[in-house]
């Protein structure tokens, strides 16, 4: 696979260090241009400057350059568009959809923009995923939209020229190193934004670097479309293969093997061993599966099973009180899991933070352990689901995201398969209750799911990663 995010990365750094275009003495000076923008002082900045810039060029303070957020003025009852956030699309695309509704409503406490201003999310992760977008076409030409949005106008830059800068993965990175506030709501900060620096090229350099990054991007987002496309027939192959699976119908049942049945009289007599030991708490018994709640046939030595009754504990977390202006995170120890950290193929640690020992002391009933598994239960990545390592220590996890343990360990290969099969996938977003509330773990615990023998698990478990990985070679 081609990774197009890096070369557009670069070809914007070419962009704005002059490498892409040649620079013309018949171009207006940058001088003048801002002397208009700021006629009162010497706007040019000389020092602790980024990287090299053509001499026709200047770096600019982003605050000197451009009005941050100006007024919008028009009858209340003029139409205007309202963009929430979920209508920004993110990436490199400069798409949005809006709402209609009148001046009045729209822009009562909301971010006021009118046609030709930029915006762009300051609200992790929408930041780092650039939802950005140039206001054009609005009704009447204004528009008012979430209050995540910081708006940069100025008439003497070209939108498109200031579109690319706040896609810039070095304004990311710079805007990223601020953030501050709790755990999924960090903000970018204003002084970060003010104080950035901006190469500022003549105006017609300007229409330059716009048409060849335009161009190069166009390429690239036909590369885009086609990998999705490829990427998306892979994932349907991998769907129907578990699909398969988790339906007896990838592997062969065996005598020996022994019955699901069996398995299941095994596990109960386990879990109630645990609740007489009080090493777990009772559960509440959920009713027998009856014919008509099957949702699909399984070999005879099969068993449909509700999750809760192979499981010791199903139970989200909680954000610590105070989030990154208490004392609760250091720079190592205890992994925090959120929902950017659980992904199929595993826990991924980039922007992992961590929790004291103490803090995770007063934590008990969210804590995490080897062998767990993960499941986020919220917003756009509900149904993602992680295997925690055998040599994991311990750790903790937010309100997004559910542990869910086993009575006998060696079934979370199988269960961990299953719940990222599209049937247990359409189960938890049917159950769900809109991106905020998600999915419970009371719904989880009345997850319908097929067992098979336990051998016979670990030869679909076995099966399924032989192909994957075949598959994922011939990518």
């Amino acid at each position: 696979m081609i990774d197009t995010l890096s070369i557009r990365n670069s070809i914007l750094r070419l962009g704005f260090s002059g490498k892409l275009t040649s620079q013309q003495n018949t171009d207006e000076k940058v001088s003048d241009m801002l002397s208009r923008i700021n006629p009162k002082k010497d706007i040019v900045q000389t020092e602790n400057t980024p990287y090299e810039i053509p001499q026709t060029w200047s770096w600019v303070k982003l605050s000197d350059l451009y009005s941050i957020n100006p007024k919008v003025e028009a009858a209340e009852s003029d139409e205007a568009a309202f963009i929430p956030m979920e209508k920004i699309c993110p990436g490199f695309t400069d798409n949005f959809t809006y709402e209609v509704q009148s001046w009045a409503k729209a822009s009562k406490n909301h971010t006021k923009f009118r046609d030709e201003d930029v915006a762009f999310a300051k609200i992790s992760p929408c930041f780092e995923n650039r939802k950005s977008f140039i206001a054009r076409n609005l009704p009447n030409g204004i528009g008012g939209g979430t209050t995540e949005l910081i708006i940069l106008r100025q008439p003497e830059m070209l939108p498109e020229y200031t579109y690319y800068l706040v896609l810039d993965q070095r304004f990311i990175n710079t805007g990223a190193a601020s953030y501050k506030g709790t755990v999924g709501q960090q903000r970018v900060q204003s002084d970060v934004i003010k104080n950035y620096l901006v190469p500022v090229p003549p105006f017609s350099e300007q229409k330059r670097i716009i048409n060849k990054v335009s161009e190069a991007f166009s390429i690239l987002d036909a590369i885009d479309e086609l990998q999705n496309q490829y990427a998306s027939n892979q994932e349907a192959l991998k769907s129907k293969l578990i699909d398969a699976a988790i339906q007896g119908k990838l592997t062969e049942q065996l005598p020996e093997d022994g019955t699901a049945e069996e398995l299941y009289q095994m596990i109960s007599g386990k879990k109630k061993e645990m609740q007489k030991r009080k090493e777990i708490k009772n559960s509440k018994p959920l009713p027998e599966i009856s014919k008509d709640e099957i949702p699909f046939e399984v070999p005879s030595n099969w068993k449909w099973v509700h999750l809760d009754d192979i499981t010791t504990k199903i139970t989200s977390g909680s954000t610590p009180a105070g989030g990154r202006k208490s004392n609760a995170y250091v720079e190592s120890g205890n992994c925090f899991f959120r929902e950017q950290n659980i992904y199929n193929d595993g826990i991924h640690e980039e922007g992992m933070v961590y929790i004291t020992d103490e803090l995770l002391s007063t934590r008990e009933n969210s804590t995490v352990i080897a062998k767990d598994i993960l499941l986020n239960i919220t917003g756009g990545s509900i149904g993602r689901c992680a295997l925690i390592p055998d040599d994991f220590g311990k750790g903790s996890i937010n309100q997004h995201i559910l542990i869910i343990r086993m009575v006998d360990d060696r079934l979370r290969y199988y269960v961990h398969k299953l719940l990222c099969s599209p049937y247990a996938q359409r189960y938890i977003k049917d159950k769900s209750v809109g991106d905020k509330d998600g999915f419970s773990g009371g719904r989880c615990k009345q997850m319908l799911i097929p067992i098979p023998p336990l051998a016979e698990q670990q030869r679909i478990v076995e099966k399924i990663d032989e192909v994957l990985s075949a598959i994922s070679m011939a990518g």
